[in-house]
């Protein structure tokens, strides 16, 4: 096929040649003269018609190079053929040179202003180099030669709003739709332009009209709705949402529209009604549902009409979308707001189980069983969690907690090391991290770096009441540096007093500094301060007691230490011979 339209153009281009040279020469004069020139001419003709229809050969295999050189040989044979100057300005404009592009182009339009294609490509090229007024100029040119070509207007209307002229390019538009009619695409891009230029009520009667034509369009009522509440026309607006609705009831969007229309108005139980519509549409995201029911999390504990309605929601949601594990997650964090964490917990380990890939569900899940100190859940979630998201150090921090509780320290202190090295710019997490191996080392007996990390995060914070509290209690139980531990221990419970272990940890300095008067003063301060189902606290309290020459009262806290479980390793022997053991 390509070759045969090259050999038509190359017949085309000889016979105008050959017209040109007869018209040229009279037949009656110079005759011979005329037959030698007439045959340099055809020669150089046909020199001139092989480059050029080669260099449309390379054009057509996209060899723009290769092409470009015939076509610039071309021009240099002979410049009064302008179609070369065309083509070669079409390459320039593909290769992003849009000067010497626009220098070819004119001088194809000045060779023939009625030239369709020269026209386009001239105003394509001016508007590529952001002259848009020219570019414009063009185009009114081109819609004269060819005023029923659509593709012409909407070129013309571009340019105009490239260049901000919004008014220009909708009187544009106008005349297209005077051409052809009200259109719907024409009608919505004035629209947008009479927005542009902040003309609400011509943009909204744009729309007007063009919902006359267009009754039974769902899309034009609905910007003209929201048009209407643009101009604040919201009682029209309302009105053709409920005829959106009526003819579309499986419109989800609408229901959300309403539900929001009947909120503002303080229709609240139409609101409500509405957004169960679009609940229970199929069409309406879940991420949309979602949104939604979060807005109710931070309300349900404080107004009971909001809880019933989130519940109510919650409950379409599972309905409608069992499979998936962001339904039950929403569900399980409306059930955490409202303080049903059995039903949170098990709404989470539905999430989990669908989907292990949402990463605040383990994070919510692994916070429950730590509040209710179910350490071996605690265990096994955080393990699990560790093995979805290896580079999160909370996990690692609550599998290392829930080892150190079953007093596995040595797997303990490996989570510790791990998830320490993936805590960034949060300096609470690695205070926490720093405290925990300190307690690990300790717990290891490796005291040197037990010492070391206390004194780091004193220098840090020296009113981390933690790290206060156990640092001086290890101290206490080893029997070194008590006079420190004393003075830690007292400015803890300055910080923070009437709490019943802190308490105990100065009361316990306190009897190894041999002050059993005032070590049995805190160690009761602790026991009615919450202390008194510690064993621990308990036992410290007889030991005090066995001191203070009160053996009988001794061996009663021991026995009710003992009951409590969790003692000292002595607390059996201290009963059974009813004497001090440490």
């Amino acid at each position: 096929m390509l070759n045969r339209i090259l050999l038509l153009l190359f017949l085309f281009l000889n016979n105008s040649s050959y017209g040109q040279w007869k018209s040229f020469y009279p037949d009656n004069k110079l005759k011979n003269q005329s037959n030698k020139n007439q045959g340099k001419s055809s020669n150089e003709t046909i020199k001139y018609n092989n480059i050029f229809f080669s260099a449309l050969k390379q054009k057509s295999l996209d060899n723009k190079e290769a092409s470009l050189a015939l076509f610039e040989k071309c021009i240099e044979k002979n410049p009064t053929l302008y179609e070369a100057y065309y083509q070669a300005s079409t390459i320039y404009k593909t290769l992003k040179k849009p000067i010497i592009a626009k220098e070819y182009s004119l001088k194809a339009v000045d060779s023939n202003k009625k030239n369709i294609w020269y026209l386009r490509n001239h105003a394509e090229i001016l508007f590529i180099n952001q002259e848009y007024n020219e570019s414009a100029k063009q185009y009114v040119e081109i819609i004269k030669l060819q005023p029923d070509n659509e593709f012409n207007y909407y070129k013309l209307a571009d340019t105009y709003i490239y260049n901000q002229q919004y008014l220009r390019a909708i009187k544009v538009y106008d005349d297209l739709e005077s051409l052809k009619g009200t259109d719907k695409i024409l009608s919505m891009q004035k629209h947008k332009l009479y927005l542009q230029v902040k003309d609400i009520k011509k943009a909204t009667k744009t729309l007007e009209l063009l919902s006359d034509k267009y009754p039974k369009d769902i899309e034009v009522l609905h910007i003209l709705a929201e048009a209407y509440i643009l101009n604040n026309q919201n009682e029209k607006a309302f009105s053709i949402f409920q005829q959106i609705s009526e003819k579309d009831p499986e419109n989800g969007r609408i229901h959300l529209t309403l539900a929001n229309l009947y909120r503002d108005n303080g229709d609240l139980e139409n609101s409500f009604q509405e957004l169960k519509k679009a609940f229970i549409n199929e069409k309406v995201l879940l991420e949309t549902k979602i949104a939604i029911l979060s807005s109710y999390i931070g309300i349900i504990s404080v107004n009971d009409t909001m809880r019933k309605q989130a519940f109510e929601l919650g409950s379409i949601l599972l309905n409608k979308h069992q499979d998936e594990a962001i339904a039950y997650a929403i569900y399980g964090d409306l059930y955490y707001a409202d303080g049903n964490k059995k039903k949170a917990k098990k709404n989470y380990k539905k999430s989990i189980s669908i989907s292990q890939s949402i990463q605040a569900v383990w994070t919510q899940l692994l916070f429950l069983e730590v509040e209710e100190n179910n350490y071996d859940s605690l265990l096994i979630f955080s393990n699990k969690a560790i093995s979805y998201f290896p580079s999160d150090p909370l996990y690692y921090y609550f599998h290392a907690i829930s080892n150190i509780y079953f007093k596995k320290y040595n797997t303990a202190l490996n989570s510790l090391e791990l998830g320490v090295e993936y805590v960034f710019d949060n300096e609470m997490l690695y205070a926490e991290f720093q405290s925990s191996l300190a307690d690990t080392y300790h717990a290891l007996k490796i005291h040197d770096k037990s010492d070391s990390i206390f004194d780091q995060l004193l220098l840090n914070n020296s009113n981390n009441v933690i790290v206060l509290n156990n640092y001086s209690y290890y101290l206490s139980l080893r029997k070194k540096d008590l006079n420190r531990a004393k003075k830690m221990s007292k400015k803890c419970n300055d910080l923070e007093p009437n709490n019943g272990t802190y308490q105990d940890t100065y009361g316990w300095v306190l009897y190894c500094l041999g002050d059993f008067e005032n070590a049995k003063i805190w160690i009761e301060r602790a026991l009615s301060n919450g202390s008194q189902t510690s064993a621990v606290v308990v036992e410290h309290y007889g030991d005090i007691l066995f001191n203070l020459g009160l053996k009988k009262e001794a061996v009663s806290e021991w026995i009710k230490a003992k009951n409590l479980g969790d003692g000292s390793k002595f607390l059996e022997e201290k009963i059974k011979n009813e004497d001090l053991f440490e």
